[in-house]
């Protein structure tokens, strides 16, 4: 069971995201039906944890067992959501993810997966001097991107509109 529930006043998430850098580019995705990119990942299932999480999120979205290499950033983001149309409460954990090289030798620069019947994500290595210009929620990794923390760092984030 994922770790999300709606209420009147909003959405509640928890997820975890990956963040997979290869020759100074990052690893970003889209939903088909999303005008945005955002880090792989996804929510978490109730009594998971959250390393055990990305790494099945990894092995979902990229059909490849990743390594957690460590905790980046926790974010509490309260957001206004596009595509659902609805305020956001999301706390996301932010994991530093090692890929297998066979993997990284061999992937191009875009490519899609399927998620579900009929469901299609679509991945693009991004060269970090080009993050300021795609569209990518949330905003803080525009700039966090380029100073990984050593040790896990706490973010908050309001949007205007939530």
């Amino acid at each position: 069971m994922d770790l999300t529930f709606k209420t009147k006043e909003g959405r509640f998430n928890y997820r975890v995201a990956g963040v997979m850098i290869h020759e100074n580019k990052l690893l970003i995705m889209k939903d088909y039906r999303a005008p945005y990119y955002y880090l792989p990942g996804g929510r978490v299932n109730l009594h998971e944890t959250s390393t055990c999480a990305i790494l099945r999120e990894i092995k979902e979205e990229l059909q490849v067992e990743g390594k957690v290499n460590r905790l980046l950033w926790i974010h509490e983001n309260f957001f206004y959501e596009q595509i659902l149309n609805e305020p956001f409460h999301e706390i996301c954990f932010y994991y530093l993810i090692d890929l297998p090289k066979e993997f990284l030798e061999s992937s191009p620069n875009h490519f899609v997966m399927e998620e579900h019947k009929d469901r299609y994500l679509s991945f693009d290595w991004i060269p970090l001097s080009r993050l300021d210009q795609v569209i990518i929620y949330p905003e803080f990794l525009k700039e966090a991107i380029y100073q990984l923390p050593e040790i896990p760092k706490h973010i908050m984030t309001y949007d205007k509109k939530s």
